[in-house]
């Protein structure tokens, strides 16, 4: 009876460290799928808000592809060109933490017109490489301050809704 015990405990704990690494694997697809996102790329079906709907599992590989170029056909109205997947990854992050763009970059961007914070993608677009290093440092040293924080009914979007994204990391 001591070994049929042994043998379904290794089994569970097999099954369950398999179901992680798919869990995984789907998060990576996601993020990687990025490169495919076109002009509904914000849409709430889109794989953008199910990467989102992932939280902080999804942070790494978001902070990985803020240095991806590629270049999609999906739009923000803040930036002038398309977006890049790198761009892409930067906002899904900003809805899982809001990161604050000033400290991660050392710099002011304070100025703001038509409710866009002017030179930020600037300033990503000619400092990727260096900005992925930034956040990540940023994320390594202050992410564990932060605690998970629901949003009020008025906050919560149909995305947000659809998605069951309730909260973030504040």
């Amino acid at each position: 009876m001591r070994r049929h015990s042994k043998i379904l405990f290794l089994t569970l704990t097999c099954l369950t460290g398999l179901s992680a690494f798919g869990q995984v694997d789907k998060i990576k697809a996601q993020v990687d799928s990025l490169k495919y996102l076109g002009d509904n790329a914000f849409d709430c079906n889109s794989v953008y808000w199910r990467i989102i709907a992932h939280n902080k599992d999804a942070i790494p590989y978001l902070i990985n592809k803020i240095s991806d170029t590629t270049v999609t056909t999906a739009k923000d109205r803040c930036k002038k060109t398309n977006l890049k997947v790198g761009d892409l990854a930067y906002l899904a992050l900003e809805h899982i933490f809001p990161l604050p763009i000033s400290s991660v970059a050392q710099m002011q961007f304070d100025v703001m017109e038509d409710n866009c914070q002017l030179f930020v993608w600037d300033y990503i677009e000619t400092n990727r490489a260096k900005f992925k290093t930034q956040v990540q440092k940023w994320y390594d040293t202050n992410f564990k301050t932060y605690k998970w924080v629901k949003f009020s009914d008025k906050a919560l979007t149909n995305c947000y809704r659809k998605n069951k994204i309730y909260g973030q990391y504040k």
